[in-house]
Order: C-alpha cells, then sequence, then structure tokens
C-alpha cells in the first residue's frame, strides 16, 4: 500500500511541475505576442480554416480542427484526422466554436465547445511567424492556421 502511495504522489508531483513549466512558458509568450481583439478579425482568422497544433506543443495533443462558419456565431467544429472518405479515420463533428467579446466587441476571445468534452475559451495571439498562439489561463497551444481542410 506504502508503495503505491508514493507512486500515485511522485506521479502527481511530476504533473504538477510539468504544469508550473508550462504555465511559466505560456504566460511569457501569450502575454508578448499580438493578441487579435476584434471579433470580426478573429472570426476572418478562424471561419472556414482548420487549426492546426502540432504534437511537439504539447507532447500529448495534436490538434487538427476545421471551424465550419463564417460568423461570430461560428458553426459546427470538426476534427480532420484523415479526411472525409478515410475508411479507418474519417473526420468527424466534435463540438462547436463561436467568437464571443467585451467592450464593444473589442475584446474577442474564440470558444471551443465539445459537450460533454467540456468548453474552452482562448484569448488568440498573432506570433509574427506565420503562427498563432490560443492561450487560456497559463495553458498556450501554438498553431498554424490553414484555408480548408487538412494540415
Amino acid at each position: 500500500m506504502f508503495r503505491s502511495t508514493l507512486k500515485h504522489t511522485m506521479v502527481a508531483s511530476s504533473l504538477a511541475l510539468a504544469m508550473m513549466a508550462l504555465a511559466g512558458q505560456a504566460n511569457a509568450v501569450c502575454t508578448g505576442n499580438t493578441r487579435i481583439t476584434s471579433s470580426a478579425a478573429l472570426v476572418t482568422l478562424l471561419g472556414g480554416k482548420t487549426v492546426c497544433v502540432p504534437a511537439v506543443t504539447v507532447p500529448t495533443m495534436t490538434w487538427q480542427e476545421k471551424h465550419v462558419g463564417v460568423t461570430a456565431a461560428g458553426g459546427q467544429l470538426i476534427d480532420f484526422k484523415r479526411g472525409p472518405g478515410h475508411a479507418i479515420d474519417p473526420e468527424e463533428a466534435v463540438g462547436s466554436w463561436s467568437v464571443i467579446s467585451n467592450n464593444g466587441g473589442q475584446q474577442a476571445q474564440v470558444v471551443h465547445n465539445y459537450g460533454t468534452g467540456g468548453t474552452y475559451t482562448y484569448t488568440v495571439h498573432n506570433n509574427g511567424d506565420g503562427t498563432h498562439s490560443f492561450c487560456a489561463g497559463a495553458l498556450e497551444f501554438i498553431a498554424a492556421i490553414k484555408a480548408g481542410p487538412g494540415c
């Protein structure tokens, strides 16, 4: 029993340290880039496009999500996977997206709603190198945004 508890404590401590390291990196990076504050600019950036987050950003996570719709109301969020018609790994609707704003539309954020999988709200920042950062609290996901489906 002691061995199991010790192992659990070590794993939890390791996870906590990893999250703190990510948090430090995210805060430094997200606040230093140009935040997209306009609702219209955020809709133009994401509407009808695919957000591609490689696994190198967060080792356990890869996004390939197509943002269907071109208004602040957004639309479906499609996990592209290997694309429509693929026999083993076809695209799949996983939720919805929308843009919300405060202060007369000048503090825009994107919302990804995965139903029972949770709702996540991000500020979006232009990194000036062809990538964008999606930031939520202390987390950051660096993405390429591509016209149409697939990455």
